[in-house]
């Protein structure tokens, strides 16, 4: 056998510095002289108002406060799902664009080349998402009783990626990302064979909109109109999530 131990790790940051003016987003209405815990993730519109991220980028949240693709505001939380880690919140201010979910998402494969966006780690103070390129791995079925795919793809997720969309080439999202697994060597316990991204696939995204009755735009993906133009794409609909705590 080749892998002897398997480490899944929920994906969000400490934060301790940020401009002025986000300070004053994220602790308004809060007592002065405190010192809170904050931790980041990231989010995507799916409308004018609603953003999807990974529900535990928002426990026990105090505040939480969005930027990027609108200025900096605080949210609120709509609703949430425990058994898929999604959550719903909702800003009064709207983004330039919403993205498209993918409608033939069942069409995914192994080796399919994938782009992921968030604001890992330093990005997470600084406000400024990273595009990485991934491929596809595999696409698993759930274990619990909800049975909904997982895409399993090639990246190193670091903390504070939660939440982000994970697009196709054309520039449809195909799954959120949520977690980062990290397998050991068997010959060596202490040595990190290979860390893989693991995102919710769109089967229970949808699932989780449509059951909410949430509205969404929706595509369909051909590789003739191949776009790998992302950035003047997703600055328009993605965001970084502060929880303060």
């Amino acid at each position: 056998m080749k892998y002897i131990g398997l480490i899944v790790l929920f994906l969000y940051t400490d934060i301790s510095y940020a401009d002025d003016a986000w300070d004053d987003v994220r602790f308004k209405g809060l007592p002065a002289g405190v010192t809170y815990q904050i931790s980041s993730g990231t989010g995507f519109y799916v409308n004018r108002t609603d953003i999807v991220t990974n529900r535990h980028v928002l426990d026990q949240c105090r505040n939480i406060a969005v930027r990027g693709a609108i200025a900096p505001e605080l949210a609120v939380i709509v609703m949430i799902d425990k058994n898929l880690d999604l959550a719903l919140i909702r800003t009064a201010s709207s983004p330039k664009r919403v993205p498209y979910l993918r409608t033939n998402y069942q069409q995914i494969s192994t080796r399919d080349v994938l782009f992921t966006v968030g604001y890992p780690l330093e990005r997470a103070n600084t406000g400024q998402y990273i595009i990485k390129e991934a491929q596809v791995l595999e696409v698993n079925e759930r274990t619990d009783d909800t049975k909904f795919t997982n895409i399993e793809f090639t990246d190193t997720i670091d903390h504070g990626n939660s939440g982000g969309p994970l697009l196709d080439k054309n520039t449809n999202i195909v799954g959120e990302k949520k977690k980062k697994i990290t397998t050991y060597d068997a010959d060596d316990p202490e040595k990190i064979d290979k860390t893989t991204g693991m995102a919710i696939g769109l089967d229970g995204l949808l699932d989780f909109l449509t059951r909410n009755n949430i509205p969404y735009a929706a595509n369909s993906t051909y590789d003739i109109f191949t776009n790998y133009n992302l950035d003047d794409q997703v600055k328009h609909y993605v965001v970084n999530i502060h929880c303060v705590k």
